[in-house]
């Protein structure tokens, strides 16, 4: 009897000890009130899925004033969504971490810019960013034009000749996909072929995996995740991806589904045309190669984890937004014959477009970024707080502790009617990013976030894509059934829809 008296006290000394050292925590979730969520587990069951996850988060900021807080596990979350509130996060100095929850994504395909802090993360940002500057881009739009060749053959055979209904999403993935090994390993991995599905379902289903375990705090401990089915599922898509990246890192290529013997040596010869330009210390690997080789604390560990999460986030991203700024101009004939006005005045019935070109093409960029706006290519990011933050609100200010977990919910602050008005959830370029639109808050529109961690490939994402629009919507009318309001998103690393609408293509004349 003495001895359960005393174990007792002792666990609820224990307890009362770990209350007293969160206590700043509660009192910022007494000021900052949010859903309380349930004991070690917080709001875990209403986000579990991603289908819903985006949609339950709307419905909060509504229901409460955001910011707020509560709980995901144990972890005190802040959730943000306006964009005064953004732009303190994304300008501190305090917040340029990311979230603990990414831990889950580097120790699945690597700490790579995407998922790393520092000092790491500075130190391989400074060492890495030379390789995404504007002169280097420029060298890269022989590919993209080249690319872009491939892609109008694609939607010509699949969907003028065939005369059916046309999957984009999955062939602007393989091109872009294309594009991002070229450009940043050197190699052309001919992904046209069958035999890459497995690649694409291995990226799909890795994100798919993090989020699902974000999103499930009872997975959190590695020893109960390891022996969960979303464990196994991530062994397998991991060695698929480790296996690919290795094989781009390899001296010699080797291309995904070669089936001849004459594309082996077309492959050859495009390898000897590349020589010079990765002489040049052009594109990523040649960069870190060079890093690794003078001994700049970068060991080829680093090298494999970059190269594995540029990739993945440079081709997630950007095929995802084009996606849906193709799917937009669809669903919208109007602007699709605006911006194809542009074309025909700005840019040569057919051939390769240059840099030049590309900056005078204003209606295509405001077409883009207002499919970005509706669809962010990342719908939510993760910081955390290294130091207290002084967050201010429109009723005061609050001490956000060190250690607070940071949401910042790009996608419903970018549909937000609050920020953009009445038309929040309409696909209208002119009416927020044309010349006669009301100047919006600097940080209501975040599609690479903003401020000290500014995504690395922002310029390079947009110049694919003015390209890739520039070269579709130059030859091709696209329309679509689907309507906007009919389409669902699901919560993911990159925004996705529960189904993808086919799309018929017809050649302009």
């Amino acid at each position: 009897m003495l001895a359960c008296i005393i174990l007792i006290s002792w666990l609820l000394l224990i307890w009362l000890y770990f209350l007293w050292s969160r206590r700043r925590y509660y009192w910022a979730a007494w000021q900052l009130r949010g859903p309380i969520g349930l004991p070690f587990i917080g709001m875990g069951l209403q986000m579990m899925k991603p289908e819903t996850f985006l949609q339950y988060m709307a419905g909060l900021s509504y229901k409460y004033k955001a910011p707020f807080i509560s709980w995901m596990g144990t972890d005190c979350f802040l959730y943000v969504n306006d964009p005064q509130s953004v732009e303190q996060v994304f300008n501190s100095t305090h917040c340029t971490n990311k979230s603990d929850f990414y831990r889950f994504i580097s120790s699945a395909i690597g700490d790579g810019l995407f998922t790393s802090s520092s000092p790491r993360w500075q130190k391989h940002r400074r060492l890495i960013n030379p390789a995404f500057g504007r002169q280097i881009l420029c060298n890269f739009l022989p590919i993209f034009n080249t690319e872009a060749e491939v892609l109008l053959n694609k939607l010509e055979v699949e969907g003028v000749q065939q005369c059916k209904g046309v999957e984009i999403y999955l062939i602007l993935k393989k091109i872009v996909l294309e594009a991002a090994c070229q450009t940043t390993m050197g190699k052309k991995m001919n992904f046209q072929h069958d035999g890459s599905m497995a690649i694409f379902e291995a990226y799909s289903g890795i994100t798919e995996v993090c989020v699902k375990r974000m999103l499930s705090p009872w997975l959190y401990p590695e020893l109960i995740y390891r022996w969960s089915q979303l464990f196994g599922r991530q062994q397998k898509v991991v060695s698929v991806l480790f296996g690919f990246v290795e094989q781009l890192l390899q001296p010699n290529v080797a291309v995904v589904g070669v089936a001849n013997k004459q594309q082996e040596q077309e492959q050859h010869q495009q390898q000897q045309q590349q020589q010079p330009r990765s002489k040049s210390k052009s594109i990523f690997i040649e960069q870190v190669r060079e890093h690794v080789e003078i001994g700049q604390q970068m060991s080829w560990q680093d090298v494999r984890d970059e190269a594995n999460v540029i990739i993945a986030a440079t081709f997630e991203t950007t095929s995802t937004a084009l996606y849906f700024t193709i799917l937009c101009l669809a669903m919208h004939p109007e602007y699709q014959e605006k911006l194809h006005a542009e074309l025909k005045a700005e840019l040569p019935a057919q051939g390769d477009i240059a840099i030049e070109q590309l900056e005078r093409l204003s209606y295509t960029e405001m077409a883009i970024n207002e499919a970005m706006r509706l669809f962010a290519p990342v719908p939510m990011v993760l910081r955390r707080a290294g130091q207290d933050l002084l967050l201010r609100r429109s009723d005061g200010e609050f001490l956000i502790p060190r250690g607070t977990q940071i949401g910042i919910d790009i996608y419903n602050m970018q549909r937000d009617e609050r920020v953009w008005g009445y038309l929040a959830s309409s696909y209208n370029p002119d009416a927020h990013f044309g010349p006669e639109a009301p100047k919006a808050h600097a940080f209501a529109f975040v599609p690479f976030t903003k401020g000290l961690r500014m995504c690395i490939g922002y310029r390079y994402a947009l110049l694919l894509m003015k390209l890739l629009l520039a070269k579709i919507f130059r030859s091709y009318r696209i329309s679509t059934d689907a309507r906007l309001e009919e389409l669902r998103v699901k919560g993911n690393i990159s925004l996705k829809l529960e189904q993808y609408p086919l799309c018929r293509v017809e050649r302009r004349t």
